[in-house]
């Protein structure tokens, strides 16, 4: 029981804290599921796979989102470089 209070903690805490560094959980779900016997890895696969699985969603969507980022940056800064050149 305590096992699931602590993925149930796991999930609701991914939800409600955007800081959150989802690397970080991916990692330590890796390795806690190492922990666990095979039984509890059988009980427990579907509430750790969708820990995974949500984990890896937002580290992609991070991902693209800092890559738009740049982007955005290396335009401005264009920008920046072409005004100073034209003064």
């Amino acid at each position: 029981m305590k096992i699931e209070k602590f993925l149930i903690w796991i999930q609701k805490k991914m939800l409600n804290y955007p800081d959150i560094s989802f690397k970080t959980v991916k990692i330590f779900i890796d390795k806690f599921q190492d922990c666990l016997s095979n039984v509890q890895k059988e009980r427990f696969s579907l509430q750790i796979q969708i820990i995974k699985e949500f984990s890896l969603q937002q580290i992609s969507l991070d991902s693209f989102v800092h890559n738009e980022k740049i982007k955005i940056l290396d335009m401005e800064l264009n920008k920046l470089k072409n005004d100073d050149t034209q003064k």
